[in-house]
């Protein structure tokens, strides 16, 4: 009964590992309906535009950085970039998960702003590396968060030097209250991307026939045992 009970538990704990991952790394589907922008990686000097369609966004799985995030196809097989991000808060959360965006001229790709998974208040501000920080600055009338990192997904926290690049190409440092969110616009609702169910108990096509044949030869071995041993006394 016990080596039962403990098999079950495990079986528990194993199963319950994937919805813990999801809640924990945020992989969320997100589909676009015309493009946008988003960080490129480091060595470029201007913002990553990406076309209309379906993207994986998810925290990179670190128990030091939490603020790290990742840019995939739906597949998971081809990454786009790799972007540091910085806490970023909002009063009322929602059940979907909610893209910001900065304002920009119509017909231009917006860049993006924050990421918000369902439920949460506090989301993920993505900071563009300098160069691109003062594109974007200059595009949308805004102050942009930037770095100057070589390799984002190897920075510890406490190492993230993170600035501000204002519209009038001048650099400030870092405060939330720098930001005037006044002029941002919620963009695309994501979905976040469940575990998979767990697979179904199979049926029980074996008869009980043969456990009460077993049952009824194990009682006629006592049977046997108990008068033999009966006519020995």
């Amino acid at each position: 009964m016990k080596k039962t009970t403990a098999l079950a538990i495990m079986l528990a704990g194993f199963l319950a590992i994937p919805a813990h991952a999801d809640t924990w790394n945020k992989k969320t589907n997100v589909t676009f309906s015309g493009p946008f922008q988003i960080p490129a990686p480091h060595g470029s000097d201007k913002v990553m535009t990406l076309p209309a369609g379906s993207y994986v966004f998810r925290l990179l799985d670190s128990a030091g950085q939490r603020h790290i995030v990742q840019v995939t196809n739906p597949r998971g097989d081809k990454v786009y970039s790799t972007i540091l991000a910085i806490p970023d808060y909002r009063v009322n959360a929602s059940s979907k998960t909610t893209m910001y965006f900065s304002e920009r001229r119509a017909g231009a790709p917006a860049p993006l702003k924050s990421w918000f998974y369902p439920g949460d208040n506090f989301g993920h501000r993505f900071v563009y590396p300098k160069a691109q920080a003062i594109q974007v600055a200059a595009a949308t009338n805004q102050p942009v968060p930037s770095h100057t990192l070589e390799v984002v997904n190897t920075a510890p926290p406490a190492e993230v030097p993170v600035a501000v690049q204002t519209p009038a190409k001048q650099e400030v440092a870092y405060a939330p209250t720098v930001f005037d969110d006044a002029k941002d616009t919620a963009g695309e609702d994501g979905e976040a991307v469940k575990a998979a169910p767990a697979a179904a108990p199979l049926p029980k096509t074996a008869s009980p026939i043969y456990l009460i044949g077993l049952s009824g030869l194990l009682l006629m071995g006592i049977s046997l045992v108990t008068r033999r041993l009966a006519t020995r006394w």
